[in-house]
């Protein structure tokens, strides 16, 4: 299947279901899983890189959006954090 084809599949579908295909395609579809992956699946950037297919690791963190709540967990999963709180 060729990249043209998979998004016209989608934009087919995104219009089937009622949604605006002006706003919903292949490419927001894929960052949209990217993120989720990264942020509820516990996929590491690496991993995600991989599946995604990109070559540098840079381009795979625009899809990493990370919130407050995501650092204050890194921070206290440092078993140094006990030493501070």
């Amino acid at each position: 299947m060729t990249v043209r084809s998979l998004k016209a599949v989608v934009k087919k579908y995104v219009k089937i279901a009622g949604f605006d295909d002006s706003t919903i395609s292949a490419h927001t579809l894929r960052h949209t899983s990217a993120t989720l992956m990264y942020k509820y699946g516990k996929v590491d950037i690496r991993s995600l890189q991989q599946i995604l297919g990109h070559e540098s690791v840079a381009t795979t963190e625009i899809y990493t959006h990370i919130d407050d709540t995501q650092l204050q967990a890194a921070v206290n999963s440092n078993p140094l954090a006990i030493m501070f709180s």
